[in-house]
């Protein structure tokens, strides 16, 4: 006989409202209800999930029962959607702010191989391999989204898509500035 688990309502709206925080990233990122700086669209975004999530816990009949199996319920889904918030904000701040992701963006930026020394000394804004940009560029290279070829470095083939995927999210959430005021 197979054990079958099934969560609670409160556990299941925790879910229902962990999948809401990127809908409403989207939401608010175009159209009528977009919001321009990137910290408000964040916040507003991961409150409106809250939000969400307490009008599904408290409408629920099982919650007013009040007892400790509901009160674990709640504590399990307060942490799912807490989760929910923080593991989005990682893909956010990575997306928006990564070092090595906007690398690659503007690796991608060149029809062909560039020189590393001015490449990085540019995109740096005078800091050259030497400083901050050479781990990054060390994991570009070490995940294979970048090729090089003796004091070049290059685009490597299969890292089109990826980086077609990382523009389209830099230019609909608008992470053409730094993520700030």
């Amino acid at each position: 006989m197979a054990l079958v688990i099934v969560p609670s309502q409160i556990v299941m709206a925790s879910f229902a409202a962990s999948a809401s925080v990127p809908l409403f990233l989207l939401a608010l990122s175009r159209g009528p209800f977009a919001v321009r700086d990137l910290r408000k669209r964040f916040r507003l975004g991961c409150l409106l999930a809250i939000v969400l999530w307490v009008g599904l816990v408290v409408a629920d009949r099982e919650f007013w029962r009040l007892d400790a199996k509901v009160a674990g319920d709640v504590l399990a889904g307060g942490l799912i959607i807490c989760s929910a918030v923080l593991t989005t904000l990682i893909v956010w701040l990575l997306v928006a702010a990564g070092v090595s992701t906007t690398l690659l963006v503007s690796l991608s930026a060149n029809p062909g191989p560039v020189e590393i020394e001015p490449w990085l000394a540019d995109y740096g804004h005078g800091f050259g391999i030497r400083d901050m940009f050479r781990d990054r560029l060390n994991l570009l290279l070490g995940s294979r989204a970048a090729g090089l070829d003796q004091s070049t470095v290059r685009l490597v083939p299969g890292a089109r898509l990826p980086v077609a995927l990382l523009k389209f999210a830099m230019f609909y959430f608008d992470f053409s500035k730094p993520p700030g005021r």
